[in-house]
């Protein structure tokens, strides 16, 4: 309980500091910060429930591994 009442805590903090910030954003901006935002709280939720929730480096790896090792290979200079 004490994990989600300093959640709270500080997404209220993050969002009166960023109210005046927010209205004067684009499109882009908005969904920038909004990514960035849901990510904060994927891991936010995975830090207070005590999930096993994988890290969102794994989902990276997951979706782009193959793809990042074919360029580092086809990058990499042969000695």
């Amino acid at each position: 309980m004490g994990k989600m009442i300093l959640l709270i805590l500080i997404y209220a903090a993050i969002w009166i500091a960023d109210k005046q910030k927010l209205k004067k954003l684009g499109g882009r901006g908005i969904v920038a910060y909004a990514a960035m935002l849901l990510l904060s709280l994927y891991l936010g939720i995975d830090y207070a429930l005590d999930l096993k929730w994988p890290f969102i480096e794994d989902a990276a790896s997951f979706l782009l591994g193959t793809t990042a090792g074919r360029i580092v290979k086809l990058l990499t200079v042969p000695s």
